[in-house]
């Protein structure tokens, strides 16, 4: 795996994925604030739902998505995977964050012209992974160059990240200097879920990435800002499908 944050990409871009070969095994990602865009060069990702089987488009892009999802690989397979800022969706002209949400679509459906981008999908690129992934860069300024960011969506954003998911919607709707209804409607138009989803988000990204270090969960329930321990089991296995108590045995 291959992990570049291209500097000029940063307002847009959270970070570019390699990855190749792999296992066969089934996997599970689970919710996180990105949305992300996908080109598979080699082999194929299944998304397994069950006993049904999907395979995915070679080239998509996915919303934020709320609840776990298990992917599938074959055993040689490239990927390139884009994982964009919340807000950097917003007043691109072939999407709305919105629309993506909890979904997955083809970039062809987009309406995307991808002529340009069918070397991404060339098996050639896959051999030279940084080469790819500078073509990547390359295709992303070409296409996001000319979008502003929304200021709003971005402070927003990151006022909920720096509070690691702890903070009221009223309170941002105040400082904001609007009402909680009209924060909630501008947010979502922006983000592609409502403030509250993202922050539960942040929030249970924070407890999976400390489960990695401590064992301790009424600790962890504490640091975390949950009400309580139950809380926070309900609402981690509400993201992940199981307890951080039998996530913690997967780290420790």
């Amino acid at each position: 795996m291959i992990t570049w944050r291209p500097e000029r990409l940063a307002p847009y871009v959270e970070k570019l994925v390699w990855l190749g070969s792999g296992s066969t095994e089934p996997f599970t990602v689970y919710p996180d604030i990105h949305h992300v865009m996908g080109f598979q060069s080699i082999g194929q990702v299944a998304l397994v739902d069950g006993n049904q089987i999907t395979p995915l488009e070679p080239a998509g892009l996915t919303g934020i998505h709320q609840k776990p999802k298990v992917f599938q690989a074959s055993a040689s397979y490239s990927s390139v995977l884009i994982y964009f800022r919340p807000e950097a969706l917003y007043r691109w002209r072939l999407c709305s964050p919105k629309e993506i949400s909890d979904t997955s679509v083809a970039l062809a459906d987009l309406g995307l012209h991808l002529t340009d981008w069918d070397r991404l999908l060339d098996p050639l690129y896959a051999q030279d992974p940084w080469k790819l992934l500078r073509l990547m860069e390359d295709l992303l300024w070409s296409l996001f160059k000319g979008n502003e960011i929304d200021l709003w969506a971005s402070w927003a954003v990151n006022r909920i990240y720096a509070e690691r998911g702890s903070i009221r919607v009223a309170q941002l709707a105040e400082e904001s200097t609007l009402s909680r209804r009209q924060f909630e409607r501008r947010f979502v138009e922006r983000v592609g879920v409502s403030p509250k989803s993202l922050a539960q988000i942040v929030k249970f990204q924070h407890t999976l990435q400390a489960l990695q270090t401590t064992e301790q969960l009424t600790q962890l329930a504490i640091d975390a800002d949950y009400y309580d321990q139950s809380h926070m089991i309900r609402e981690f296995r509400k993201r992940s499908g199981t307890t951080p108590g039998q996530m913690s045995h997967l780290y420790n």
